[in-house]
């Protein structure tokens, strides 16, 4: 959960920012918040490691159709193809 919520987030978010500093740091701290989201359950005795480490793959492949889905429809939108409201009438 912790893999598919902090990377949706970090990706819906990644188009926002214009700096490349800013853009790395946000994705050291998504990759930071599951690491330590992760070793706290394996810690706590809630998982074990390799249930985690599957979990990072699910998510990674998860995450992996977010990004081509949100790149998609913003080509999509981008390409000038007429919306709605603004087709003939």
């Amino acid at each position: 959960t912790a893999v598919v919520a902090y990377g949706a987030a970090t990706l819906l978010l990644l188009p926002l920012l214009r700096s490349p500093a800013v853009r790395r740091a946000l994705v050291v701290l998504c990759g930071a918040l599951v690491l330590g989201a992760s070793f706290g359950l394996v810690r706590r005795g809630y998982h074990w490691p390799l249930d985690v480490a599957a979990s990072w793959c699910l998510g990674a492949v998860l995450l992996t159709c977010l990004r081509l889905l949100v790149s998609r429809s913003s080509r999509r939108r981008s390409a000038g193809t007429p919306s709605l409201r603004t087709g003939p009438s």
